[in-house]
């Protein structure tokens, strides 16, 4: 048999590491809230680096949609404009047909203010009017259809617009199409 002596000295020390009878129970207390305290402040970094990649992410969102809604109005800006540019030249080539005539001036020239003020209510919402009579011929701006000879004018300069050109903002509608000078040198 064994002695109860014995078996309660075993069971006090029953559980416990050699290396632990060492240790300050209050130091143990401390590591293992230092290692707690080390969890916290990871866990907040990463929570925290979650909170603002998503806070990026919000913000370019809102960015891109406001993007888009402005590319949308101007698709459909210039979808108006193309679709109203046609009925602009009849507008104009009809003024100039009228204005060639004698008759009923007051109703030319109520036409002609019609369309000075359809014009300028076009140029609010963005649209320019690219008329280069006389002008230097730009590539970008214009398309030359034709030459044709005129005396003392740089070959190369716009001699007439035939038809006007328009763009919106930096994006061309359509070009304006000149008759360009070219004078023969012999």
């Amino acid at each position: 048999m064994t002695d109860p002596e014995e078996t309660n000295a075993y069971n006090e020390n029953d559980g416990l590491d050699e290396n632990n009878l060492d240790q300050d129970p209050e130091s143990t207390q401390e590591n293992d809230l230092n290692a707690k305290l080390k969890d916290a402040y990871e866990q907040n970094e990463a929570t925290q680096n979650k909170y603002l990649r998503a806070l990026a992410d919000l913000e370019n969102i809102r960015k891109r949609s406001i993007r888009e809604r402005e590319e949308s109005a101007t698709r459909a800006k210039i979808q108006i404009f193309i679709d109203l540019l046609p009925i602009l030249d009849a507008f104009s080539l009809g003024l100039a047909q009228a204005e060639k005539n004698e008759g009923d001036k007051e109703v030319v020239q109520g036409f002609a203010m019609a369309m000075i003020q359809f014009k300028e209510t076009i140029k609010t919402y963005g649209l320019e009017i690219i008329e280069p009579s006389n002008g230097n011929f730009d590539p970008s701006l214009h398309e030359a259809i034709g030459y044709e000879e005129s005396e003392g004018v740089e070959n190369g300069t716009i001699l007439k617009t035939i038809r006007t050109g328009y763009k919106l903002k930096e994006k061309l509608l359509r070009p304006a199409s000149v008759i360009l000078v070219k004078n023969d040198t012999k």
